[in-house]
């Protein structure tokens, strides 16, 4: 394995990069908690908004949803290449604090939309800090460890996405109901609601602004600078590194994961609440609770657990281990009839946690430990992307099904996708004649590479 540098700060089992202070390991800590909660809570609470605010009939709320993320995903596709390698030349200190006051900007205006032409408009704002926000957080995680801890570091961050994602899930979720008991009507609760995350965002904006320091990024003139050059360089690491390929490949699977539970679960729940006669917002509470008690309890969990793994067996193999958690929790909940009999939802909504996490945490994992110094928020961008496409055609493609076959096919097509990812990398493990090597010799064979 890999020697620490003895500069940084030790704490526990995590060796942090040399020149940091607590406060700025804290902070990061602190973005991993806000910047998935506040992505996913968009999706999670927009069937409120269909319903409440703009009466779009049920047997097109499913592809409506998939169209809408599907636009937000060319956005961030478009930009986060460029959101990395900016990130590189200044820091991603304001970066970041751009990408949560963008974002906030984008959830004042949403609920105030009265046509389906609105909600593209409107989206555009929250797209652009939907862009940003997930890079800087992949780029802080990378480069604020050491790879002797990476794994577990890694874990440690999907601990804290878990944490806010359950936030979102038990606390943002009710914020509908909460108004409404309070007096408020169906359309103005629904809009204070979003109001609450955007004031998240704004805090959030402030909090990275003051607490992170950058690493690797420098602030230069840019006024000549070839960024495209740089997001150029991060995708043609994949193409010389089959490693890094297939972190990208996960990144892919492992975000689009999130836009089916995100975007299609709370979706299905609340379709199924209204034929039983509860309102939207008890419906999205229900669907909360089960997203975030149990679903993201479970990821929550299990995340520390699989980074060990990450750092005791070969990373590919690692990320075959959570693919196919991800498969079996995926099309187990696929098959669930109905989603109010806890008895049987519950232990898909255990496993597909657990699966989720996996594929993020060992997907992670593995990109730190291939991608080259001197251009790791490129790669970042790239890996981002990657994930970006995954929740384009995971949106599309689920609101079609969604409308078409079933409200449960959505999760039974991410299962098929998860599969055939991990018999591609279960192939580069097997055939790997290298695959008993431990994750410290590879990046000592990365760094190498590099420095020649």
């Amino acid at each position: 394995m890999t020697k620490p540098d003895t500069n940084g700060i030790h704490f526990g089992p995590y060796w942090f990069t040399p020149g940091l202070a607590p406060i700025n390991i804290a902070t990061a800590l602190y973005a991993a908690f806000s910047t998935l909660g506040v992505i996913t809570f968009m999706s999670f609470i927009q069937p409120y908004l269909l319903t409440e605010v703009l009466q779009i009939p049920e047997s097109e709320q499913g592809s409506l949803s998939g169209r809408l993320g599907v636009y937000q995903e060319v956005i961030v596709i478009l930009l986060t290449g460029f959101v990395g390698a900016t990130a590189d030349r200044r820091g991603i200190r304001i970066v970041y604090a751009v990408g949560f006051l963008t974002m906030g900007i984008g959830y004042l205006i949403y609920p105030l939309a009265d046509a389906v032409w609105q909600l593209y408009l409107f989206r555009t704002f929250f797209a652009i800090g939907a862009a940003i926000i997930p890079v800087m957080l992949s780029t802080c995680v990378v480069e604020y460890i050491q790879d002797v801890s990476r794994g577990k570091w890694v874990g440690t961050s999907s601990i804290f996405n878990g944490l806010g994602v359950m936030f979102m899930s038990l606390v943002l979720a009710k914020t509908p109901q909460f108004y409404f008991d309070m007096g408020s009507d169906p359309i103005s609760a629904g809009r204070f609601a979003f109001w609450t995350a955007m004031s998240l965002c704004f805090i959030s904006a402030a909090i990275v602004y003051f607490g992170l320091k950058n690493i690797s990024g420098t602030k230069v003139d840019h006024s000549h600078e070839n960024i495209l050059k740089s997001v150029k360089e991060g995708i043609l690491e994949a193409r010389n590194n089959s490693k890094i390929a297939l972190a990208f490949g996960a990144a892919f699977i492992g975000r689009g994961d999130l836009v089916v539970v995100g975007t299609f679960f709370s979706l299905w729940i609340k379709q199924v609440g209204l034929e039983r006669g509860m309102t939207s917002a008890e419906g999205l509470a229900y669907a909360g609770f089960l997203f975030g008690a149990v679903i993201q309890l479970s990821a929550l969990c299990w995340a520390f657990f699989m980074g060990m793994i990450a750092d005791r067996v070969n990373r590919v193999l690692a990320l075959c281990i959570g693919l196919t958690i991800a498969a079996i929790g995926y099309g187990g909940m696929g098959q669930v009839a109905d989603p109010f009999d806890l008895k049987q939802i519950i232990p898909w909504c255990i496993i597909l946690g657990m699966g989720e996490t996996s594929v993020i945490v060992a997907g992670g994992a593995l990109l730190g430990q291939e991608m080259p110094l001197g251009r790791r928020s490129a790669v970042v961008g790239a890996f981002t992307l990657a994930g970006g496409i995954g929740i384009m055609v995971a949106n599309f493609a689920g609101g079609e099904v969604f409308d078409a076959i079933a409200k449960t096919a959505p999760f039974t097509m991410m299962a098929i996708v998860n599969i055939i990812v991990m018999l591609i990398a279960f192939a580069m493990w097997y055939f790997d004649p290298k695959r008993s090597f431990k994750p410290g010799k590879a990046t000592e064979e990365a760094a190498a590479t590099s420095d020649s």
